[in-house]
């Protein structure tokens, strides 16, 4: 059998396995992962604010319950993913946020 260039021209290394194989376009021009900053409070989907718990200047603990919003019929908590002082809050009750917004800022 013909061996035929498929267009496999890049390497793949995933838990020290090599894989050849394509990478389309839009893969290519991804952007790089940054890792989650865990002093920024962002909304992990789209929804409106039902209660803000905490204000600018208030103490937080690590996992305590700092915005309630509602999405898909839902009430979500959000989390405080570390302890620290709250530098600002940028939503209020009632307000509409997208994905990835940032809702409050630790210092």
């Amino acid at each position: 059998m013909m061996n035929q260039d498929t267009g496999i021209k890049e390497t793949l290394v995933i838990d020290e396995t090599p894989y050849r194989t394509a990478f389309t376009e839009k893969y290519k021009t991804r952007k790089p992962w940054i890792p989650p900053n865990d002093r920024k409070i962002t909304a992990f989907l789209p929804g409106t604010i039902h209660q803000v718990l905490v204000g600018k200047g208030d103490q937080v603990a690590e996992g305590q319950t700092v915005i309630r919003f509602e999405a898909m019929k839902m009430i979500n908590n959000i989390q405080a993913l570390t302890a620290g002082q709250v530098k600002d809050v940028y939503v209020k009750t009632g307000d509409k946020f997208p994905k990835g917004f940032v809702l409050m800022e630790l210092e």
